[in-house]
């Protein structure tokens, strides 16, 4: 028996490269999709079967159209709920709701109640949880599995979809004949059924156990919104949605002429099942089949570009033949186009073309993508069939016409998508080129894959390491020569980056070629190359790594620790078979024994680097001593472990670096990485009294790399903070979103209202800025030598007042770029700051032109004055403002938001010595900032005279 299990073992680790202690969670995972699929293959040609024999096709455009507005209400529902709730509720309670609709209509039928609102939400429900199932499955399946995991063994995985897809479309085509539709549906109620408790015991073990919130939170990051706007401030982004489109309008039509003709031909409903379901299942076989022998070669024979044309080229020629042969096998014909292409050449070819798109915007908006687009495509699909069908009154032969037409688009689409891909990676590749290096390569008459080649060939070190990023995502092996030839790069950025690319590349090995890089003089080369080893010398790797975590050189030692940490960080039954914590710990205790001080910092980032990217809780402890060791660039790296570890207990004692130097950056940098979950913790701590003001300075870089609607909404409260700087930092870091993200949602309402405050802040500034320059005039040439020290405080004063002027002026234009471009309102106030008179008028007319009449007549007349060198009569006249007396500019100053101001006006009431502002000033006592607080106490008392407070 124990030869059995490790012959297996050893099949898996050579078939899908599936390591020790991975089996359980593959298996489970595998069987998850496996049951989901199968349920799915078999309700579904049952519902259909039941449509069709009782409503007929002519019915179905209808359908698609209630599928679409039902998919967009829940999918918008969908998103709150994950929003709300843990993932795993959340998918158990889909499944025990899918197991009660099951049995319910199971039920129904068998009572023969078949009315129509029955097998209408019965043929919505399917149409929502095949999208929904598969949805939630991989969201699932990316919590459970970390990146490199993922690469590994999703193919495992997706296996048991497609063994499922097969599975129970054959076994459809079996029962259903025998047992009746009806009856199937209970055998997707027992299939479903079993789902729960294999997602309960995935979701305890391999994710509550090991995941934090935080990490799963970051992971969700994107699946929850609407990204409308992010994908149409990219045409290439709109070009891939445009395709996604037509091509399920096309598919809806297909699916409609195959029911059709199909339905014509089988009248019995049990027969019906059973040949949509013998269908469903052969569509999976030849995806497969197409995906395995032929994707490849098509792709790496006629380039991506061409490749595009197969899934159109296939319908187009079904479409033909059933126009002219409306008959069964013509309507499995291009249903067979459609169903075998789509997911084998088609997805290749597209997921290539998306490479210039950065990762984390594409992730967000293939969600979209896949949930909206394709719901709204459906709703079209079925107006457009309502139209021929029903109105035109068309036979389904004919829809073929229409078919024709949406292809002729498609093809258009595809093509300005080839040339928005060379478009985007020449922008890409411009960008990474500097004027020492050498040009550009020249790739707009290559291949897609042609083009990367070339850049890994001729391009400099910048373009080739972007290149090398991307490429990773797809790992295409036809790369390899050009990539492998990259190991001897003099930089050693660009060999890691080699050797990572290479650790994908399962068919190749170059194990004897990388092992040199062990002894590299980088340490991330080092590091990256004992990772390479263990991945692709499974057989060798105790021996491997024996010898090297013993290696003579501490650096190489090192590097194999880190790497073993990394490799293993979700796998414990290899943490435990290597003993990495027992090593850890030898590490601890001999560095006691190292004098040189550089080999004692470089040994203790070594152990953090070890501990963060291993994820071991047991020496959270030793992280968390290290955050306040002496050398500063072993505090820098404790901070980054403690990332690492995403661990809810170090965000705590992150926090306080960010205000200092020279932590910042890395504090900041680890605070993003902990991803949306770090934005509530921030304002919890922005409420609070105590945070040091120079901490919450720091947050608005922080939340403005963090693109979800929690970032939005903190950072406007924050715009109301009392410390100026707070102010203008949050309408920075909301610009930055606002460019970054642009599906995010700006309250337009409050936007206008902080303008209007903003403009009167900017007024008042005006009018006690007038006033106290008179009264500086008057003083400074009438003031006794006595009274220097309070011209000097007024110029200060004055002075204080001159940049706050300007400093609003800034905040009124950083608000309006969350109403119009920020681009192009940041490009207008550096205008108007120009010495250039020209610049600045240009400027003020392109605000003009911009913006509309309500605010034109708000703002015109303030940029006007602000343009101005001086501040005469005429412009306080022109605005129509009351000029206060001295007490009313302390009052309006005191009753503000500015620390600094309330600070001055303090410093020169007190030299006043005045008692009419003892009542101003004793309302300044109770206030919250300490330091006003303070100085207020200090300035009552001069007013009061010393000892009578």
């Amino acid at each position: 028996m124990t030869q059995a299990r490790e012959a297996i073992k050893y099949l898996l680790r050579k078939t899908f490269d599936i390591r020790e202690g991975e089996l359980r969670r593959a298996f489970f995972m595998q069987a998850n999709i496996f049951l989901l699929i199968s349920t799915l293959l078999i309700v579904k040609p049952t519902v259909n079967a039941l449509f069709l024999s009782r409503f007929g096709a002519e019915n179905l455009p209808g359908a698609f159209i209630l599928v679409a507005i039902v998919a967009a209400v829940i999918s918008t529902l969908y998103s709150r709920v994950l929003r709300k709730h843990s993932l795993d509720k959340i998918i158990s309670g889909t499944l025990i709701f899918s197991i009660s609709v099951l049995i319910l209509f199971g039920i129904l039928l068998r009572l023969n109640v078949t009315v129509g609102w029955v097998l209408y939400i019965f043929y919505i429900w399917v149409s929502i949880f095949a999208v929904l199932s598969a949805s939630q499955f991989w969201i699932f399946a990316n919590l459970v599995f970390n990146a490199r995991e993922a690469k590994r063994l999703f193919g495992f995985i997706g296996a048991g979809a497609i063994a499922g897809g097969i599975f129970g479309g054959y076994l459809t085509s079996i029962l259903a004949p025998v047992l009746g539709s009806e009856n199937l549906v209970f055998v997707c109620a027992l299939l479903l059924f079993i789902c729960i408790p294999i997602t309960r015991y995935v979701w305890k073990k391999f994710v509550l156990n090991t995941k934090t919130t935080f990490t799963r939170e970051r992971k969700n990051q994107g699946i929850a919104d609407h990204p409308f706007q992010l994908i149409l401030k990219s045409r290439h982004l709109t070009y891939l949605a445009g395709i996604t489109g037509v091509s399920v309008i096309v598919a809806k039509l297909v699916d409609y002429q195959f029911s059709d003709i199909a339905a014509t031909y089988i009248a019995d409903p049990d027969e019906l099942a059973a040949f949509f379901g013998f269908w469903f299942s052969n569509l999976n076989v030849i995806s497969l089949l197409v995906q395995l022998f032929l994707t490849r070669r098509v792709v790496g024979t006629f380039g991506v570009g061409t490749s595009l044309f197969f899934l159109p080229g296939g319908i187009l020629l079904g479409s033909m033949i059933l126009l002219f042969m409306p008959v069964l096998w013509a309507a499995v014909i291009i249903k067979v186009s459609d169903g075998s292409l789509k997911q084998s050449i088609n997805k290749a070819a597209t997921e290539l073309l998306a490479l210039p798109i950065p990762t984390e915007i594409k992730n967000q908006a293939k969600t979209f993508i896949d949930v909206f687009v394709d719901s709204i495509a459906t709703g079209v699909g079925g107006l457009i069939l309502i139209f021929l069908v029903n109105g035109m009154e068309l036979p389904s032969r004919y829809i073929s016409l229409m078919t024709v037409l949406l292809i002729l688009f498609w093809v258009y689409l595809a093509v300005k998508i080839r040339q928005e891909y060379l478009r985007s990676f020449k922008l890409k590749i411009n960008q990474s080129k500097t004027g020492s290096e050498k040009k550009e390569p020249d790739f707009s008459q290559e291949s897609v894959i042609g083009g990367l080649k070339r850049v890994l060939e001729n391009g400099n070190d910048s373009q080739i390491l972007f290149v090398l990023r991307k490429i990773r995502e797809i790992s295409d092996e036809r790369l390899l020569e050009s990539v492998r030839a990259l190991l001897s790069h003099p930089s050693p950025e660009i060999r890691t980056e080699v050797i990572r690319n290479l650790y994908y590349m399962k068919n190749h090995q170059v194990a004897d070629e990388v092992m040199p890089f062990i002894h590299d003089s980088d340490q991330g080369v080092k590091i990256a190359a004992f990772e390479y080893l263990i991945e692709h010398r499974p057989e060798d790797i105790e021996v491997l790594m024996q010898a090297y975590l013993s290696d003579k050189d501490y650096r190489v030692r090192a590097a194999a620790l880190v790497s073993l940490a990394n490799e293993t960080r979700d796998n414990a039954s290899l943490r435990e078979s290597f003993d990495l914590e027992g090593r850890i710990q030898a590490r601890l205790n001999s560095l006691s024994t190292v004098v040189d001080p550089e080999e004692m910092a470089f040994r203790k980032i070594e152990i953090l680097r070890a501990i963060g990217q291993g994820n071991i809780p047991s020496y959270y402890d030793r992280i968390e001593k290290f955050l306040y060791d002496p050398d500063p660039v072993v505090v820098k790296q404790a901070i980054t472990s403690a990332a690492d570890t995403n661990h809810p207990r170090f965000l705590p004692l992150i926090v306080p670096f960010i205000g200092l130097e020279p932590f910042a950056n890395a504090a900041k940098a680890a605070l993003v990485r902990f991803g949306p979950g770090v934005v509530d913790v921030l304002m919890a701590l922005a409420k609070q009294p105590e945070t040091h003001v120079e901490m919450i300075r720091a947050m608005p870089v922080v939340v403005s790399q963090i693109g979800n609607q929690k970032s939005v909404n903190f950072l406007f409260h924050l715009i109301d903070y009392e410390d100026l700087m707070v102010r203008i930092e949050s309408l920075k870091a909301l610009n930055t979103l606002k460019i970054n993200f642009p599906h995010l949602k700006f309250h337009e309402k409050l936007i206008l209202h902080k303008i209007n405050e903003e403009v009167h802040v900017f007024q008042d500034t005006l009018a006690v800025l007038y006033a106290q320059s008179q009264k500086n005039a008057i003083d400074h040439s009438s003031a006794p030598d006595a009274e220097i020290e309070i011209t000097e405080a007024r110029k200060s004063l004055i002075s204080l007042l001159e940049r706050r002027q300007d400093g609003s002026l800034e905040r009124i234009f950083r608000l309006l770029g969350l109403k119009y471009p920020p681009d192009d309102m940041l490009n207008i106030y550096r205008g108007l700051q120009s010495k250039q008179e020209d610049f600045r008028i240009n400027a003020v007319e392109f605000l003009d032109n911009l913006l509309a009449a309500p605010l034109k007549k708000l703002l015109i007349p303030i940029v006007e004055t602000a343009m101005l060198d001086t501040i005469s009569d005429k412009a306080i006249e022109h605005l129509n403002l009351s000029i206060p007396n001295e007490y009313q500019c302390f009052q309006l100053l005191l009753e503000g938001k500015d620390t600094r101001l309330k600070l001055a006006v303090l410093h020169l009431i007190g030299l006043l010595k005045d008692a009419a502002y003892i009542p101003m000033v004793e309302t300044m006592v109770d206030n919250t900032n300490p330091k006003i607080k303070n100085f207020a106490a200090k300035t009552l008392e001069r007013l009061r005279g010393e000892g009578h407070l």
